[in-house]
């Protein structure tokens, strides 16, 4: 969810704390970046379902883990690589659902409000705004022949 809808790479995603996650009573927020961004209501209910049920906390640093991605290894998170490998099995383009994420958000956003929100330099989250408008810039200086 956090890569698709939020377009975190791996490497941010695991070493995320529960700190991050607000839950009020009027909505789920989470902090990627300079400000705390909403969290939709049916994956809040799935974020929600996570830190109630985290894995490994019999195993690494028990409830107290401060990870919202806990390893078997006491007190550290999982590791990139481990996500990546599940993820991959699952047929997930990693490198492509994130660029598609934040290709959409940036349509819907300005490139800056995405930047801060997400975590980016606001020069990347500019780069994929340019290319994400690519085909309707080359649109837009075609001229049409005929009638």
């Amino acid at each position: 969810m956090l890569l698709l809808l939020y377009a975190q790479p791996l490497v941010k995603i695991v070493t995320l704390e529960l700190r991050v996650v607000d839950d009020r009573s009027d909505g789920m927020s989470i902090t990627l970046g300079q400000r705390p961004t909403e969290v939709p209501a049916p994956f809040a209910q799935l974020l929600r379902d996570h830190i109630a049920r985290r894995p490994n906390l019999r195993t690494g640093s028990g409830p107290d883990s401060p990870w919202l991605f806990p390893s078997t290894l006491a007190g550290r998170h999982l590791h990139p690589n481990t996500v990546m490998d599940r993820l991959r099995d699952l047929g997930v383009n990693l490198l492509g659902a994130r660029n598609r994420a934040i290709g959409e958000l940036v349509l819907e956003a300005p490139p800056s409000i995405v930047a801060d929100a997400l975590g980016y330099s606001a020069k990347v989250a500019f780069l994929h705004a340019d290319k994400a408008a690519e085909p309707w810039a080359r649109y837009a200086g075609r001229q049409i022949d005929g009638p």
